[in-house]
C-alpha cells in the first residue's frame, strides 16, 4: 500500500514552479489521517568540537555535536527519522563520540516499533542501525530509502562506512521522487542533495499547527542557517559536498525560519536542548 501510494503521489510534479514551503504545506494534507502530535528525540552518542569546524569563519568555541534519532509520533504509532550507528560502525569510522548504551537500546526499541523509518542521508551516523546492526534485517522491510541513498550504500562504502551488498537491497522500500513527496499525514520528504547525493529534509506539520523541518546535515550547527554560511571549505571537500546546492538550501531554510518554521539541525546539541525546553521537541523516545 505504501509503495503504491508513493508511486502515485511522486508523479505529481507542479512543485518546481512553487516556493518550497508553500508546496510542503500543501502536501502535508495529501495523505489523510490524524496529524502527528510530538517529535521526540534521543542522542545515541555525543562529542564536542570547535564551532569553526562546523561553520566557516566561526570562532573555535567548543560546542556539543550529538548523534540523534527522531520520532514523529501520531495518535497511533510513529515514524522514525534517522538511525544513528552502533559501536562497531563508530569504531570502524574512527568516530570519537561518547556512546550511550541505554539510549542506543531505547533507539533500537523505537525503530523496531515504528510503522516506517526514513533517513535524512546515507552517512553512517544517520543510517547504520537500519543497514548494519543486528536488527537490520528486521528493520529493512519498513525502512524507506531513496534510490540515491541505496546507490551510495551499494557503490560508495567510503561514504557510508557501512558494509552492504546487493543481496540485501531488495529487502528495503526504495523510492524515487522529483522534489517532494508526502509519506504520512503532516509529513513530507523534501529532496536536498548537496551534503550527499541522497540527502533529504523532513517537513512535519503537527496537530498544534507548529511546523518543523528536520534538516539533516545541510548545516552542522544552527549558526550556519542563521548566517547562511556553509561548512569550512576543507570539510566540504572531504565530504565531496555540492557547495552551490548547500548554499541554496541554507538560504531556503533561513527563509523558512523567518516564516515561523522551526528548523532542527541534527548535530547542534545546544539547539536540540533549547528546542526541548521550549516544547518544540520532546527529549526521549516511546516504545511499546
Amino acid at each position: 500500500m505504501i509503495r503504491r501510494l508513493l508511486c502515485t503521489l511522486a508523479l505529481a510534479q507542479p512543485l518546481a514552479a512553487q516556493p518550497e514551503l508553500v508546496a510542503a504545506r500543501g502536501l502535508a494534507h495529501a495523505v489523510p489521517g490524524d496529524l502527528p502530535t510530538v517529535i521526540g528525540y534521543v542522542d545515541v552518542a555525543e562529542m564536542s568540537w570547535p564551532l569553526s569546524e562546523a561553520v566557516a569563519n566561526a570562532p573555535a568555541t567548543s560546542v556539543s555535536s550529538p548523534t540523534p534519532v527522531f520520532q514523529i509520533r501520531f495518535p497511533s504509532g510513529w515514524i522514525m527519522v534517522d538511525a544513528a550507528m552502533d559501536r562497531e560502525i563508530a569504531a570502524a569510522a574512527n568516530d570519537p563520540s561518547r556512546f550511550f548504551d541505554d539510549r542506543y537500546t531505547s533507539a533500537i526499541a523505537a525503530l523496531r516499533g515504528a510503522h516506517l523509518i526514513v533517513v535524512t542521508h546515507e552517512h553512517y551516523d544517520h543510517i547504520a542501525m537500519v543497514a548494519h546492526s543486528g536488527f537490520a534485517d528486521e528493520l529493512a522491510p519498513k525502512t524507506m530509502l531513496t534510490r540515491a541513498q541505496m546507490e551510495s550504500l551499494l557503490h560508495n562504502p567510503k561514504m557510508t562506512q557501512t558494509p552492504f551488498d546487493s543481496t540485501r537491497a531488495g529487502r528495503y522500500i526504495v523510492v524515487d521522487y522529483d522534489r517532494m513527496v508526502p509519506i504520512a499525514p503532516g509529513v513530507v520528504l523534501i529532496k536536498a542533495p548537496g551534503h550527499t547525493p541522497g540527502s533529504q529534509m523532513v517537513y512535519v506539520q503537527l496537530a498544534s499547527g507548529r511546523e518543523v523541518i528536520l534538516s539533516g546535515d545541510v548545516a552542522f550547527h544552527h549558526l550556519g542557517i542563521e548566517t547562511e554560511t556553509e561548512k569550512p571549505d576543507s570539510a566540504s571537500r572531504h565530504m565531496a559536498e555540492d557547495r552551490m546546492a548547500i548554499a541554496h538550501e541554507l538560504g531556503w531554510l533561513h527563509q523558512a525560519e523567518q516564516n515561523g518554521v522551526s528548523v532542527v539541525v541534527s548535530h547542534d546539541g545546544d539547539q536540540l536542548a533549547t528546542f526541548a525546553r521550549h516544547g518544540i521537541l520532546s527529549e526521549g523516545l516511546v516504545a511499546r
